[in-house]
């Protein structure tokens, strides 16, 4: 990496860093709680009268017993942010207002205070925002950099030492007889200001000083008296001891990352995943896939040598879209070391399905390395003993080869609710093809896992039961607690019945493992390795003999041979005519040499004699002339004699030579073409009938088809069934690898196991070189493990980069661009998936704000970085050789990564429209029937349909008869169901969703009803939550019924067009719905607009009180 490519990429990390300072904290998520009665909002005037033994007076429910405080210190507005940006030019700028939520409270810090309220400064966990919005006012923003944030950081920690050790506290004993100092009001002031005082800024008067979140856990049995006696003496010998105060941050999950990343650049070490997605490809170096040069790349591509050895365990005749097998061939190939390959995934394409193939394969490639060692224990190098903070003794655990680790699967994603689908879908059984429902990977395991109740245990429905502890959803402190005390602790309650027969944690599953030894299970997954790499040789060859004649014709075939033959010939006649022409040529310059020979006799006889020649008469002159200009004859011609005879010897000769041996090639090389074209067509011949389930194309144009897109190319049974039984013998090697490895009296694996557990309980390992090797022994037993990116560098911590082998993003297009990436500096490889046609990323910081801080580096400037209008797919699709162009003859065309074309969620008409107003008509329909199927209830007996609806605004986009409509289908569906209904209600807008949530909540179910029971407040918050928002809400998401509410009137026409002057909004709210979509807006606004017009146009009309009528 030379000088300026290094300010380059420095540049673009300071710009990600500056922003994340001014990430708000919600502190709403505290405050806006259904129990009310843990949260107290604390004011300054109310500071002085709170009661010491203010952590006694909670009232908690019988089972629960108080774990400890939040306490949430300068509490301010998040429109705050605002004072640091530019002034807003012109009306209100509805893109930002969208896009931006800045509504709500931030606060300062956060400090634990344990359940007798004594304050705990290890650690503290403090907002960036405060700290740079004190910073923001210089001109050049220079005290805006990682370094000045470390100083300050320090100084804040200075402050809070001196804090500590200047308490004097006042002591006080509860009932139980516990003496403790708890934080006085006083001191909560105290910490307030501060803060203040550090940061710079004071914000606006009005809002509560502090905030105080009440924690509580499920109770605990008595202890021993003796344990109770040690606890507490240790508690109160710790509080003599007062903590090293230290600092984390509060606001940005990003930024330890970011300046780990910026350190390690400044020293010149970078890794190659990170570079290539900071570093976009030049024009020249990408194959667009919808090219001819890119048919070409696809049939190179879809070669079965490419193909994953390692396929799901689907139904054989399952066949993958040709647009996947593309990608996962791509990836395949183009991650064989390191690097990130992007996926254009819009939805229904089958992104789980594709990600699938890629985890089976992975399996399938550690387990080959596993089935090539002697013993089991040869998967290991030497022990080693790692300590824990927390734990008195080391734990010994055995070191894998190198060999076997690279394979750990991570899947990340800014959306929790896209990483929990993957990671809990995979175990399912309906993951299963039917001739593969038998198969079992660590079941009982799983069952545990997937029956946990918070402690519990429940009973598994059908449809539920795990088949296989194929994945986990870890992320926050919570869910990987939760994992560990089912997959290796026994905390159930043991006076709990079991609803869950055969649930065991893995110490139970190692105890009682009866399946097949390592020694077998080797040698089957190595027998039947082989037959599958025999089957893909057949394949590769069959696919290589139709590149190489089932293609073209004939004719087409032989054309550079039986061109460079004509060539060839016409050289050889060329070169025999210039050689015949030169001999002819020679001929007559020794003809006339010949004749200069007789000319020079024939003078000789005529010469005068003595005395003429000396009174040099005229015969005499005439004479000498004569044998002058003979001699002189002579000698030229015998200079044109040698020169022919060169020309001859050093170029007609050879050209001659040349050109029969070019023609001897050329006649050579057509008669072996010739044989080469019957010997392959006979070939092709035979293997079209060893296969004929296989349909390979006559002309790569038909690759672009319907049938070959949905079908794919080289898909074949046999060799399915093949693939999965591999995959399905990897899965058995892997439980009799553990099983040999990991009993009592093993290799030592169970030490490993005991480790993971530590590690998921947040203890901290003294060497983080150690982490690595636990958290790879988690990844031998359970191959994916997923997490959103908020909690990546939190559970991933003291994992270096490149310490895991792959990293699966998902919907990236919704990620905005730093958020992924200390995710993609720990992974050597990366699948990032997603479609930037979808919405946008949300963002909550102002793009004014953005914008300003984009203008500090020339290489930042031009906004190609900028999270408010690039996502985490948009630089990865970028950095992709293999991809597309959308709105080539736009003003901004998009190139996206290696497109996936073929739909399987929604019918008609939504499929069409999303296809023609996102997709540029490039995407494939490939469910079976195009309407909705049977069992599919809609609001009417008839079609989707477009709801006129047009009414003036009240306020910003809100059209309260609209708004009326909507209560009334509600109403009737209610009515008509005895439930709220499984619909969703979109809205391009946050002003029409806030208003429809609270008048769903606040109207009079009871009456407008009639009859019957009204849902519950509680209920209609659940649902409005959960069913009604913006389309940012909804991403990821589908549901069988939409009612898209789109609000505005002429005098919001701005917002309006806003709304359309993208696709994204209406191609998500309509790839929501699976089989209706219901519009409800003024037709004459809407349809006047980009992407609306078609939508308008196509959908029937009816109005509201005729729809109503309808329902009945």
């Amino acid at each position: 990496m030379n000088q300026a490519e290094q300010q380059r990429l420095l540049a673009i990390l300071e710009y990600w860093h500056k922003i994340e300072f001014f990430i708000p904290f919600d502190l709403n998520q505290i405050t806006d709680v259904e129990d009310q009665s843990t949260v107290r909002l604390l004011h300054r005037e109310q500071l002085a009268q709170l009661p010491l033994q203010f952590a006694t007076q909670w009232q908690v429910p019988s089972d629960r017993e108080i774990d400890g405080f939040s306490l949430f210190l300068g509490v301010f507005d998040k429109a705050e942010i605002n004072k640091a940006c530019p002034p807003a030019n012109g009306p209100e700028n509805i893109a930002e207002t969208e896009k931006t939520e800045l509504l709500g409270r931030s606060c300062f810090a956060r400090i634990n205070l344990n359940a007798l309220g004594e304050p705990q400064f290890d650690p503290v966990s403090v907002s960036t925002l405060p700290w740079a919005l004190g910073r923001a006012r210089t001109p050049d923003w220079s005290g805006l950099s990682l370094d000045a944030f470390s100083d300050s950081q320090l100084a804040l920690q200075d402050s809070l030492r001196n804090f500590a050790a200047g308490r004097t506290p006042q002591q006080v004993t509860d009932e139980a007889g516990n003496v403790s100092s708890p934080l006085s009001g006083m001191e909560i002031a105290a910490l307030a200001d501060l803060l203040r005082d550090w940061a710079g800024f004071h914000p606006l008067a009005g809002q509560p000083l502090a905030v105080l979140e009440l924690r509580t856990r499920k109770k605990r049995a008595a202890a021993d008296p003796a344990d109770a006696l040690e606890n507490s003496q240790n508690r109160t010998l710790d509080f003599g001891d007062v903590a090293e105060p230290s600092i984390d941050i509060l606001n940005s999950f990003y930024l330890d990352d970011l300046e780990q990343i910026i350190r390690a650049l400044r020293g010149g070490k970078l890794p190659a995943t990170v570079a290539a997605y900071l570093t976009p490809l030049a024009q020249d170096e990408r194959i667009d896939l919808y090219s001819p040069a890119g048919r070409q790349a696809l049939a190179a591509m879809l070669n079965p040598g490419n193909m994953n050895r390692g396929h799901w365990l689907e139904d054989a005749s399952y066949a993958m879209s040709l647009m996947q097998q593309f990608a996962i061939h791509g990836a395949r190939t183009g991650l064989s070391e390191r690097g990130i390959f992007s996926v254009n995934g819009p939805p229904g394409t089958g992104k789980t399905t594709l990600l699938r193939e890629l985890f089976a394969d992975n399996i399938v490639r550690r387990a080959s390395v596993l089935s090539c060692l002697d013993r089991a224990g040869d998967a290991f190098i030497g022990k080693v003993a790692v300590a824990f903070e927390g734990v008195r003794d080391p734990i010994t655990i055995a070191r894998l080869r190198p060999e076997l680790t690279g394979f750990e699967m991570v899947v990340a994603s800014s959306n929790n609710a896209a990483v929990e689908n993957i990671s809990g879908d995979l175990p399912k059984p309906k993951q299963l093809g039917k001739e593969w429902a038998r198969t079992r990977y660590f079941e009982s395991v799983a069952r545990r896992v997937v029956a946990d109740g918070n402690g519990a245990n429940r009973a598994l429905g059908e449809a539920e039961a795990p088949w296989g502890l194929m994945s986990c959803a870890l992320g926050n402190s919570a869910n990987r607690r939760r994992f560990v005390s089912n997959f290796y602790d026994d905390d159930w309650d043991k006076n709990t019945p079991r609803k869950t027969p055969n649930a065991q944690n893995i110490r139970q599953w190692l105890a009682s493992y009866q399946g097949v030894s390592f020694a077998q299970a080797a040698r089957e997954f190595r027998e039947t390795e082989h037959v599958v790499e025999k089957a893909l040789a057949e394949h590769a060859q069959y696919a290589a003999l139709w590149q190489a004649v089932g293609t073209c014709t004939e004719a087409d075939f032989m054309q550079a041979s039986q061109q460079a033959l004509i060539a060839a010939e016409q050289e050889m006649d060329a070169a025999n005519g210039a050689l015949s022409g030169a001999l002819a040529q020679q001929n007559t310059l020794l003809a006339s040499k010949k004749e200069l020979l007789e000319e020079e006799r024939l003078v000789a006889l005529t010469q005068p004699g003595f005395f003429a020649r000396l009174f040099r008469t005229a015969p005499a002159r005439t004479y000498k002339d004569a044998v002058v200009a003979n001699a002189e004859a002579q000698r030229q011609a015998a200079r044109d004699v040698s020169a022919i005879k060169l020309l001859l010897k050093g170029e007609l000769e050879p050209r001659c030579e040349r050109a029969r041996n070019s023609l001897h090639i050329a006649l050579r090389t057509a008669q072996s073409r010739q044989r080469e074209w019957d010997d392959s067509t006979e070939l092709l011949r035979r293997a079209r009938m060893r296969f004929p389930t296989i349909i390979a194309p006559a002309t790569l144009d038909e690759l672009d088809g319907d049938a070959l897109q949905i079908g794919g190319l080289w898909h074949e049974p046999a060799l399915a069934r093949l693939r999965s039984r591999l995959f399905a013998k990897a899965l058995a090697l892997h439980e009799a690898w553990l099983a040999e490895v990991a009993k009592k009296g093993g290799p030592g694996f169970g030490g490993n196991l005991l480790a993971v557990s530590k590690l998921l309980k947040n203890k901290r390992a003294y060497d983080q070189s150690h982490i690595a090797m636990v958290w790879h022994s988690l990844f031998m037993v359970v191959p994916v493990v997923s997490t959103t990116f908020a909690s990546f560098a939190r559970q991933f911590q003291g994992m270096g980069p490149e310490s895991l082998g792959w990293l699966f993003i998902d919907e990236a297009g919704q990620a905005v661009p730093q958020a992924a990436l200390g995710s993609l500096w720990r992974a050597k490889r990366a699948v990032v998936v997603g479609d930037p046609l979808q919405i946008e990323p949300v963002f909550t910081v102002p793009g004014r704000l953005v914008q300003t801080l984009s203008a500090l580096s020339p290489h930042t400037q031009d906004g190609s970085y900028a999270p408010t209008s690039v996502s985490v797919q948009t630089l990865a699709d970028k950095a992709n050789r293999y991809g597309a162009t959308v709105g080539a003859n736009s003003t901004q065309p998009l190139w996206i990564g290696s497109p996936l074309r073929v739909h399987r969620r929604c019918v008609e008409p939504m499929f069409s429209l999303a296809n023609s107003i996102a997709y540029e008509d490039k995407m494939v329909y490939g469910l079976d029937e195009r309407t909705p199927p049977v069992g599919a209830r809609g609001l009417t007996k008839g079609p989707s349909r477009w709801i006129d609806a047009a009414g003036p605004v009240s306020y910003k986009q809100v059209v309260p008869v609209q708004l009326d409509f909507v209560l009334e289908v509600l109403l009737k569906l209610y009515r008509r169901d005895g439930k709220l209904p499984d619909m969703y209600v979109i809205t391009p807008f946050k002003a029409v969703r806030n208003e429809l949530r609270s008048r769903i909540v606040d109207m009079d179910w009871d009456r407008r009803l009639g009859y019957g029971k009204a849902p519950t407040a509680r209920e209609l918050r659940q649902w409005s939550r959960q069913m009604v928002g913006t389309v940012h809400t909804f991403q990821g998401k589908e549901q069988s019924v939409v009612m898209l509410v789109l609000g505005a009137d002429d005098s919001t026409v701005g917002a309006a067009q806003w709304a359309a002057a993208t696709p994204n909004l209406l191609n998500v709210a309509l790839t929501r719905a699976q089989h209706y979509v219901y519009v409800v807006g003024n037709p004459l606004l809407w349809g006047q607009l980009p992407h609306f017009a078609p939508a308008c146009a196509q959908l029937p009309h009816t109005g509201m009180h005729e729809f109503l009528v309808e329902m009945g």
